[in-house]
């Protein structure tokens, strides 16, 4: 089957939307944004056009790879394929010379997630080299009767930049680090004694989407209050399915439900 491989260059975000909804029909996860919501989500992840690709059959879009680039790494942000072209064996031709591309650029390593029961996906993407890395888990807080524990100040992100950059460096899942909340509304609160948070507004319901502690306030029981006031104030906020599964215990300390869906975070390089 001759397919030819176009730059999202050519496309609108409007046009790269449509594309998107249309390759994950019928998929573990319904997906649907607006262009609006489209720029926001994946400009806010550092979204390389240049480097995403839609293949064409003709003049008809029959898959879509959506590549996100931060500091020489690079994440696969999004991969589907119609419906009707699924099983024929397209997407490991499609995917290594994407990756190859990249490399040969000097971009490494490659992350990606994908969802935990999606078992094709996942060796595919083992075939390509990739292994699992760590599991990611969403969280959703209590609904009812949480009341604060403590006074909770409005600070900038430039304040919490500041205090994440002065800590020892610590990889974060691609979703959840802070250098995507400059591209987004968010709002920003401290505890006074080393501890952090940040929620997205622009959804209709809040969204934790950072959660710090600095490293000599570790330890203190900070992480916990901060989620627990976040429950009091946003009562059922929820984070994204990115945060690492180690955490776990502490969500669940503060009076947090796992979501259903979860996930794998797959390293390449």
């Amino acid at each position: 089957m001759e397919l030819t491989a176009v730059s999202a260059l050519h496309f609108s975000a409007a046009i790269l939307t449509d594309i998107l909804e249309r390759c994950f029909q019928d998929y573990f996860v319904p997906f649907s944004l607006t262009p609006e919501a489209f720029a926001l989500r994946f400009g806010s992840e550092g979204l390389s056009y240049e480097d995403s690709c839609v293949w064409l059959r003709g003049d008809e879009p029959v898959a879509i790879a959506l590549i996100m680039r931060r500091a020489g790494a690079a994440r696969l942000g999004a991969f589907a394929i119609l419906p009707e072209y699924r099983g024929k064996g397209l997407a490991r031709g499609m995917l290594t010379p994407l990756f190859t591309t990249l490399k040969a650029k000097g971009i490494s390593p490659f992350y990606l997630e994908v969802i935990h029961e999606n078992t094709a996906a996942i060796a595919l993407y083992e075939a390509l080299g990739f292994r699992i890395s760590q599991g990611l888990w969403g969280f959703k807080g209590e609904t009812t009767d949480v009341r604060m524990n403590g006074e909770l100040r409005e600070a900038t992100l430039n304040d919490l930049l500041r205090a994440v950059w002065s800590a020892p460096g610590e990889r974060m899942p691609w979703q959840l680090d802070p250098l995507s909340l400059h591209l987004m509304p968010c709002e920003i609160i401290s505890d006074g004694a080393g501890a952090w948070a940040a929620f997205t507004t622009h959804n209709m319901k809040p969204l934790l989407r950072f959660l710090f502690v600095a490293p000599g306030s570790r330890g203190q029981g900070h992480a916990r209050r901060m989620l627990q006031n976040l429950s009091a104030l946003h009562p059922g906020i929820c984070t994204p399915v990115a945060v690492p599964e180690r955490f776990a215990p502490l969500f669940a300390s503060a009076g947090y439900q796992p979501l259903a869906i979860t996930q794998f975070e797959m390293t390449q390089g």
